[in-house]
């Protein structure tokens, strides 16, 4: 089975009530793909969430059923690589270390991102990496 590295940007539009089409068939690729995180997804998704529900832009209810929703993606932890490598493409592409690291994960695997955050689709570009 084929793998594409998950952003959290893309699995969290994806329960947005105002989701685009587009937006939403990108789900069709779980499948017949297995999406793949590094160990920062989780904590960026529930990040996400917290900040919400800190703004009160989603009730308890729907952040608890966002929540339990996202963690039943079939996923994968990938290696992100190294805290070096990480930095580097940061400063290379003047994106943040956490956008470094999907891109990283990518890198390592071959496998092709999928994002909604277009300044990361432009180092992925720059970088050799097929965004999806």
């Amino acid at each position: 089975m084929k793998g594409f590295i998950l952003d959290s940007s893309l699995a969290l539009e994806w329960f947005n009530e105002g989701a685009s089409r587009e937006v939403l068939a990108k789900r069709s690729l779980l499948s017949d793909h297995v999406a793949l995180v590094p160990h920062l997804w989780r904590f960026e998704v529930t990040n996400v969430i917290a900040t919400w529900r800190k703004r009160g832009e989603i009730s308890a209810a729907d952040s608890a059923w966002v929540l339990h929703e996202i963690m039943q993606i079939p996923s994968a932890i990938v290696d992100e690589g190294s805290a070096d490598s990480i930095v580097s493409l940061a400063l290379e592409y003047s994106r943040s270390a956490y956008d470094s690291t999907y891109l990283n994960a990518a890198m390592i695997t071959g496998d092709p991102l999928a994002t909604l955050d277009h300044s990361l689709v432009n180092a992925a570009k720059k970088a050799g990496v097929h965004c999806l």
